[in-house]
């Protein structure tokens, strides 16, 4: 069985409390096969940009960060599959950085993970988002956004799978998520995926949080499926050694009953289906 783990979180990013080594063991010790790293690439925005930084402290070390994924792959080699990626902000600021960022930091990438996380400076999982718009106004809003920051990612060629796609409902105060009520504004985003080559992941975060379902929803990746989707990957967005891995063997069963038979792993941001 191929369980991967294709969205961690480590002490290279804000709000990671787990060291890479410490991740790479949990995965190894769940029987991963797989496993990327995939660290928060915001940058700060211009002083008049209307969106505050989503981590403002820092841009990733490259070097650094690059140097400690490679000291864990020799360590797993043989054992444990490690990659080096980013998670992608997809806000319009961090879009406007990254293609010179990624020319001048020399860092080998083997997936870059797009999400939306924050509009008009709120987190779009946050009551106080969803709260003041109401779920249907606040779901259209963010696939909204979301559409526009795919479009952009996939014209400039800057990331290969959409994260969490349907994360505006983890709000506990959101409810149920029914496709039927943003089916026009989920259609149009998944076409504009499919249409530029990307995937998208199964983020298995939503078994542990209020959902109590992956991003996106079955139904959504039923459509993903029937529009055409192929690539599709696994990630438990974990931002600690202890949920590395977690919900990835629930993932494969849920990949299959949308109707996939594989998989999409990733190296050298060239994508590779597996058999499931």
């Amino acid at each position: 069985m191929n369980l991967i783990d294709y969205h961690v979180h480590t002490t290279f990013s804000e709000d990671g409390v787990s060291t890479p080594e410490a991740c790479a063991k949990a995965a190894a010790g769940r029987n991963l096969s797989g496993i990327i790293f995939t660290e928060h690439l915001e940058f700060i925005p211009p002083p008049d940009s209307p969106e505050p930084a989503y981590v403002p402290a820092r841009v990733l070390p490259a070097r650094e960060y690059g140097l400690a994924v490679a000291a864990v792959r020799e360590q797993w080699r043989g054992r444990l599959s490690v990659g080096l990626g980013v998670e992608l902000g997809l806000e319009p600021h961090n879009l406007d950085a990254v293609p010179g960022y990624l020319a001048t930091a020399e860092l080998p990438l083997d997936y870059v993970l797009g999400s939306l996380h924050f509009i008009r400076g709120v987190l779009v999982q946050e009551p106080a988002f969803a709260d003041r718009l109401g779920p249907t106004e606040a779901a259209r809003l963010y696939f909204e956004r979301l559409l526009t920051g795919v479009k952009r990612a996939s014209s400039l060629g800057v990331c290969d799978v959409i994260g969490h796609f349907d994360l505006v409902k983890r709000s506990p105060t959101f409810g149920g998520f029914r496709l039927r009520d943003q089916r026009v504004h989920v259609e149009e985003t998944l076409r504009v995926i499919i249409r530029g080559g990307l995937g998208l992941e199964v983020n298995t975060s939503g078994l542990r949080q209020s959902p109590g379902e992956p991003y996106p929803g079955l139904d959504t990746l039923k459509l993903y499926r029937e529009l055409g989707g192929e690539i599709v990957t696994v990630g438990s967005d974990s931002h600690t050694a202890a949920t590395v891995g977690l919900g990835s063997a629930e993932a494969l069963e849920f990949i299959r009953a949308s109707g996939f038979r594989h998989i999409t792993l990733f190296s050298g941001r060239t994508p590779r289906r597996v058999a499931i």
